[in-house]
């Protein structure tokens, strides 16, 4: 059984030792053995990310549904027991404090946000909250949440919790116990039609549970991921991440997460600007995918120019350079750019790169 200190680290450390050809990069690691085979499970495999450092809040009292209905920008109010639903946080301005995801637990609520060193999501709620019945509780030390991606997630979580997953859909959560471990699931908005399920386990189980992920994968291709094969993954399907496309710059109708907004709910704070951008399409920037000529680093972000050296946007992510060739991103770049089909350069290295661009899918 894996018996360590209470730092949140020793959960990657953990698996740097086990795979000696790991590298860590600040608060990440960007492979554990190899970011191609990681990338393989993503793709038609099983990929398991560990979501270090995601903010977690225990929210108890009766006021609670009522509170994050009024702050937050979806429907909230009527989420019943063991269900789940996003939601986004969003300042004055309309741009991201954090975009959520609350489950309606057995006693309690858990609201889930985005990896947050600085606590803003929980100090952003607490703000709020003046006379309404609610307690809070910053429990981010006591739970990880694992993502599992990719084709064969089905298959492998029918073999672990039975046919019960194949009635879980995106506003459900579930609770399963097998073999001494009890963790919640539930399932995300894939972008592509692809499968991305979330398993909240208390952290100091996590290490055990993923090995005994492992010792029971049988055939199925299985690996824990770093973040190099993660970034290329949501590249491709254009999925949004804090910090690079979700942060205080940045509003929820440039990088596609319109639709964890109701517009037939009252007010919320930033409500005004979404509306307005909305009403009269004074949206400015969109979220692309772009493919570079030249290799870059992964340092982002970076400042995208025409022709005439006028800047139109911002490179937001970059993939590895050893694992895709040419290397592809995301940026956000002005629509006018976009619609007058633009020659488009990153500034790199006091140097211009040439850049095209290519669409989002956004079939969900």
């Amino acid at each position: 059984m894996f018996q360590e200190n209470n730092d949140l680290l020793t959960i990657p450390e953990y698996f740097i030792n086990k795979f000696p050809n790991s590298k860590k990069e600040g608060n990440s690691v960007r492979f554990f053995y190899s970011a191609q085979e990681e990338y393989e499970s993503l793709k038609n495999g099983i990929g398991i990310r560990i979501k270090l450092n995601s903010t977690i809040i225990e929210m108890t009292g009766k006021d609670v549904l009522d509170f994050l209905h009024r702050v937050s920008t979806n429907v909230i109010k009527d989420l019943k027991l063991f269900e789940k639903r996003n939601t986004l946080f969003l300042n004055e301005k309309g741009r991201f404090i954090s975009r959520s995801t609350l489950l309606n637990l057995e006693d309690k609520f858990y609201l889930i946000g985005n990896s947050d060193y600085d606590k803003r999501l929980f100090s952003w709620v607490n703000k709020f909250i003046i006379t309404e019945d609610i307690i809070t509780r910053d429990v981010s030390e006591n739970f990880i949440i694992l993502e599992l991606i990719g084709k064969q997630c089905n298959s492998f979580l029918t073999m672990l919790v039975g046919e019960e997953i194949d009635s879980v859909d995106t506003n459900l959560v579930r609770v399963s116990e097998i073999d001494g471990f009890k963790f919640h699931y539930y399932r995300e908005h894939g972008f592509n039609s692809h499968n991305i399920y979330r398993i909240l386990i208390d952290k100091e189980k996590c290490i055990d549970f993923l090995e005994y992920l492992s010792n029971i994968k049988s055939v199925f291709d299985l690996s824990i991921v770093g973040e190099n094969a993660y970034d290329v993954f949501r590249i491709e399907n254009g999925i949004p991440s804090y910090p690079n496309e979700i942060n205080d710059l940045i509003n929820p109708h440039e990088v596609n997460l319109i639709n964890e907004i109701s517009f037939k709910k009252g007010c919320y704070i930033g409500q005004e600007v979404i509306a307005r951008l909305d009403t009269y399409d004074k949206v400015q920037r969109k979220l692309v995918k772009i493919t570079v000529s030249e290799t870059l680093n992964n340092d982002t972000p970076l400042i995208i120019v025409d022709e005439s050296g006028n800047e139109c946007g911002v490179l937001t992510t970059i993939s590895s350079p050893e694992l895709v060739n040419p290397q592809i991103g995301l940026a956000l770049i002005k629509k006018k750019a976009l619609s007058d089909n633009s020659v488009l350069f990153v500034h790199a290295n006091d140097k211009k790169i040439k850049i095209s661009t290519s669409e989002i899918n956004l079939t969900k």
